[in-house]
């Protein structure tokens, strides 16, 4: 049945008869118009396509929509007008025919829908593509967008954006989810949502940028690792450094950038001739290659004349940092992993002897009545569990960091976790960590929650308590300071226990809260107050002795006054009062009596406790020293059964190079070979500590200054929570280092030469500046102090006009961009004679107006009067007034000018020396590959210098 505001059939069939129109369009017509056929054919004469009537409509304001029925704003809906999308801003027709497609909806409507008003969305175009290029599909348009964005960003060296950091200084802060069980309160803090804005460092002049030639260069770091300070410590260790030289293949070229040194990159040869043909580059090829960067700070850190470097490009490439800066990784731990991943692509590069094996054995030894499947079984688990590592992480704990007093409790910590925590079982379920091969080098980072307390840092370190072999000396030390650790554990529990009071109503006298408190604290608590009662007491008896005589009539005299005023004098206790101070007494002697007692059993405790750290303390020295390095009564008992040789003289030797504290300190030992006078003698070895570090805060960041050892340990266990230690063998210190290829070898003469040339600029600055001074200075001396006769003498008479035209400063003297454009210009200058008698010459305003008019009127004729080559070099050098007015000869037009001038440059430029032709020449130098066809300039910047101009060829 059909709805009460649906048109009849026959309204319907007369409309389509009258107008040819479908069924569905007559029915929306007869709707529009309140089911009236009348009104409905005449609107459709009057605009057979739907559109006009949007003409008639009264200006949509509040009132007129009101105004409007429902039914007459529908008639907008009649047909979608598709020609407003090919319209201009201006709403001219665009002549580029693109047609557009109305994007549906994401879900499919039902079967019988038919939309017949306006999207409600502006279309996207599809079957025709725009002139200007623009995208068919979603993913074009992000795709398009992303690359838009790289572009601009690579084009003007923006970094990428970093997401989630909101602080770039030494604490970085991420938001995300939390996904650890627990969180520390003290780590948790209000963070700013925007990163503050952070000052443009300035680098140091290059005079004190140049290396002293017995000191170390370094390389720096500006970011909060210690990446660069770790690189130049490894470079003073002759094995580690061949490794990294030879790690990945070598480059046939280096590259160059007089930026280098302090972050800029050096791209990739493919990048730099992209770059020359207009391409855009973005991404990974923004970025410099690793192992080429890692060659370069090797090479540097070998040939520079430079004090330090940096270390940036290394942390920019995507090995250590695949995000480019999106976020930031442990930047010290990917360092390792790239060098691992780039020695695999040589096979010169071998990391074996930097690599330490360990292996996780159980603590229980496994009881089989075939010793040969024993041993099988247990090497078969040994393979399975061998982990190589080249960076060791000791990351501990607040309450395991509390019981480190050694660099080796923290080793102990680690590797002996299990036996060292007493609620873990031992040695049933217990595993412990041995070394199966030891490296020649050692690198060890403290982190976790970092040192508590100032730390014990050996020079030499002997890793022999925890090798493999030792592995039986190993179980016995772990049970030896696990007996220990529970014994210390169980007088702390004694300890607790005696001073602890668990007193009900002893809080409302000693001052303290209610519930178990400190014991002594709680006696001194309680004769604190009883002494507060006690001294109450006795000023009441003695005002009561006042009290009684002023009863009595007797005046208080001054004495008395003074002794109520100071709470002195006589007085007596009444029966109940003696009573009570002698309680009172009592409670005291009690009190005291107890403190005694409990600091006598507590002073015990004290004594047994530290012969318990004295027997810990000398369980693990053993295999850290040779035995005549420490006392003989106190750790070795040579003269006693308990003597045990095993226990001492190590070999597994090796000695400090080096401590990364921070990210702007660091210290770094130096060995210096001298050769003696006699070959047959052995070579002395010479070993320096220096202190090196950069800090943009201070005055002179620039450090680089010597150092001994005891400055080394102590600011190694002091000075930071997370020191980074680097530790080597002999055997790698007395590695011969290889040679530097030819290209690294050109690169740094390159960087040299950049240097140099910075060097000489800063000088020839300090000289100009110094001539400035001197002749400011002199013209300060010539200056007259006094007005005298003989001073205004050189004043010339001449009016200002005439002067100012022939002076120095003079327009006319200064309107040719070049010294040979003033072959036409009147260059006399006014000298002022050094003879007193001189007599300016006297011109009236007469002679110069006659003068003016002989010259034509249009032009004043320019005497030639001779030149003086001096000053039109300096007025050319200067360029002043370059933008006044040419004054021609009379009778002289501007092409003939113009021909001239050229001509006088050309003969100018072939007199001079190269010098000077390379002044007058218009075109900048730049450079060129030898051999290239193209006449293009070449990035300055970063120009690629080719292997084949090593020197030999």
């Amino acid at each position: 049945m059909a709805s009460t505001n649906d048109p009849t059939d026959d309204d319907i069939l007369m409309l389509c008869e009258i107008a040819g129109l479908p069924r569905s369009a007559a029915i929306t017509r007869l709707k529009a118009n309140n089911n009236d056929l009348e009104r409905a054919t005449n609107e459709f004469f009057e605009d057979p396509s739907g559109q006009k009537v949007a003409s008639y409509l009264p200006p949509l304001t509040p009132p007129n929509i009101r105004r409007l029925s429902s039914l007459t704003r529908s008639l907008l809906q009649y047909k979608w007008d598709e020609s407003q999308f090919s319209m201009d801003r201006h709403g001219e027709q665009n002549d580029t025919r693109i047609s557009f497609n109305i994007q549906g909806p994401d879900e499919l409507p039902p079967t019988g829908y038919q939309n017949s008003g306006a999207p409600t969305r502006p279309p996207s175009r599809a079957n025709s593509r725009s002139p200007f290029g623009a995208p068919t599909n979603a993913a074009e348009e992000d795709a398009n967008l992303k690359r838009a964005l790289a572009e601009s960003a690579a084009e003007f060296g923006v970094q990428p954006q970093e997401a989630g950091v909101v602080d770039s200084e030494t604490n970085l802060k991420y938001f995300g989810p939390a996904n650890r069980p627990e969180y520390e309160t003290e780590q948790w803090a209000l963070v700013p949502t925007k990163a503050a804005v952070q000052a443009v460092e300035t680098e140091p002049l290059p005079s004190i940028r140049k290396r002293d030639p017995n000191a170390p260069a370094f390389l720096r770091q500006t970011k909060d690792h210690r990446v660069g300070f770790v690189l130049s410590i490894y470079h003073k260790i002759p094995l580690v450094r061949n490794i990294l030289l030879q790690c990945g293949m070598p480059a046939r070229s280096y590259g160059h950038n007089t930026e280098w040194w302090k972050g800029q990159p050096i791209l990739k040869q493919e990048t730099l001739a992209a770059m020359a043909r207009g391409e855009t580059i973005w991404g990974e090829d923004a970025h410099p290659e690793f192992t080429e960067e890692l060659h370069r700070l090797m090479a540097f850190l070998d040939k520079t004349e430079r004090s330090y470097g940096t270390v940036d490009g290394l942390i920019d490439t995507k090995a250590i940092d695949p995000s480019f800066g999106g976020w930031m990784p442990d930047v010290e731990d990917k360092l390792f992993d790239a060098i691992k991943e780039a020695a695999s692509s040589n096979p010169e590069c071998d990391l074996d002897p930097i690599t330490t094996v360990g292996t996780i054995l159980p603590c229980a030894t496994p009881q089989t009545e075939d010793p040969q499947l024993d041993s099988s079984a247990e090497s078969h688990s040994d393979e399975e569990q061998d982990t190589p590592f080249i960076f060791l992480e000791v990351n501990l704990d607040h309450e395991q960091y509390a019981g480190v007093n050694t660099f080796y409790d923290a080793l102990d910590h680690l590797l002996w976790t299990h036996a060292l925590q007493l609620d873990h079982p031992f040695p049933e379920e217990a595993n412990y960590a041995v070394l199966s091969k030891a490296a020649e080098v050692v690198t060890v980072r403290l982190s976790g929650t970092g040192l508590v307390k100032p730390c014990e840092i050996p020079a030499v370190l002997y890793v022999d308590r925890y090798m493999k072999e030792r592995k039986d000396l190993a179980i016995k030390f772990q049970t030896y300071m696990r007996i220990i650790k529970k014994q210390l554990c169980l007088y702390d529990l004694l300890e607790a226990s005696l001073v602890r009071c668990h007193g009900q109503r002893c809080h409302s006298v000693n001052g303290l809260g209610s519930g178990p408190h400190d014991l002594i604290a709680c006696l001194n608590g309680i004769i604190k107050t009883t002494e507060t009662f006690m001294e109450s007491q006795l000023r009441t008896a003695q005002w009561r002795h006042h009290y009684s005589r002023m009863e009595n009539g007797i005046e208080l005299s001054l004495d008395d006054l003074f002794e109520i005023q100071m709470k002195t004098g006589p007085y007596t206790y009444l029966p109940e009062e003696e009573e009570r101070m002698q309680k009172w007494k009592g409670v005291i002697d009690e009190c005291v009596e107890k403190i005694e007692e409990l600091k006598t059993d507590l002073a015990k405790l004290e004594d047994a406790k530290e012969m318990y750290r004295e027997s810990l303390r000398v369980v693990t020295k053993r295999l850290t020293c040779q035995e005549h390095e420490v006392d003989d009564d106190e750790f070795v008992f040579r003269s006693t059964s308990a003597y045990r040789p095993e226990y001492w003289n190590p070999t597994h030797k090796y000695s400090l190079r080096g401590v990364a504290l921070s990210k702007e300190l660091a210290y770094v030992c130096v060995r210096e070979d001298v050769n003696l006078m006699d070959a047959d003698e052995a070579t002395e070895v010479k070993e320096q500590w220096w202190k090196i570090g950069y800090s943009s805060s201070d005055a002179s960041p620039v450090k680089t200054e010597r150092a001994t050892l005891e400055d080394v340990l102590h600011a190694a266990g002091t000075e930071s929570k997370y020191p980074i230690l680097i530790y080597a063998s002999e055997a790698a210190m007395e590695t011969g280092p290889i040679p530097l290829s030819d290209a690294l070898r050109m690169f740094t003469r390159a960087d040299n030469r950049s240097f140099q040339q910075e060097l000489a600029q800063e000088q020839n600055q300090g000289q100009q500046q110094q001539q400035q001074q001197q002749q400011q200075q002199q013209q300060d001396q010539q200056q007259p102090s006094e007005i005298t006769a003989e001073n205004l003498s050189y004043i010339s008479h001449q009016p200002y006009w005439l002067t100012r035209k022939n002076s120095v400063g003079s327009s006319v003297a200064t309107r040719g961009s070049s010294r040979d454009e003033l072959d036409d210009v009147d260059l006399t200058f006014v000298e002022p004679h050094q003879s007193g008698d001189y007599q300016a010459p006297s011109v009236s305003h007469e002679e110069f107006s006659d003068s003016a008019t002989m010259s034509g009127n249009s032009s004043v004729t320019i005497t030639q009067f001779s030149r003086h080559d001096g000053a039109v070099d300096s007025l050319v050098r200067r360029g002043t007034y370059k933008n006044e007015p040419f004054v021609l000869e009379p009778h002289q037009s501007f092409q003939e000018t113009q021909s001239n001038t050229e001509l006088n440059d050309v003969e100018m430029a072939a007199s001079k020396s190269p010098e000077m032709q390379e002044r007058v020449d218009r075109t900048a130098p730049f450079l060129t590959r030898p051999g290239s066809t193209t006449e293009r300039p070449v990035d300055m910047m970063d120009v690629d210098l080719e292997a084949e101009h090593h020197e030999g060829q």
